[in-house]
């Protein structure tokens, strides 16, 4: 067990996130979290050691910032050009 990584139950285990664990919570695949994550539009994330880690406040803040109501919003523009980079090919 590394220093960054806490023993089970401890408080941490139920608000850390690995990339896996914050997709499936999501419902995007870990490399489309992995893709946000290089390109700076996904949820905060902390790098502990050699591990990716997301706070689960950070996943709802991330939520909540690119949530509409309609589809006229300058932030659906926003969250439509997120969900594209999930779907984006390297060439």
């Amino acid at each position: 067990m590394s220093p960054y990584d806490p023993p089970p139950g401890h408080f941490l285990h139920a608000q850390l996130l690995t990339t896996p664990q914050a997709a499936d919570k999501l419902g995007l695949s870990p490399r489309t979290l992995e893709r946000y994550r290089c390109r700076g539009v996904g949820p905060v994330f902390r790098k502990m050691g050699g591990r990716v880690l997301y706070h689960v406040d950070d996943v709802r803040v991330w939520i909540e910032r690119v949530a509409c109501h309609s589809t006229s919003e300058e932030i659906y523009d926003t969250a439509r050009r997120i969900g594209s980079l999930g779907r984006s090919r390297r060439r």
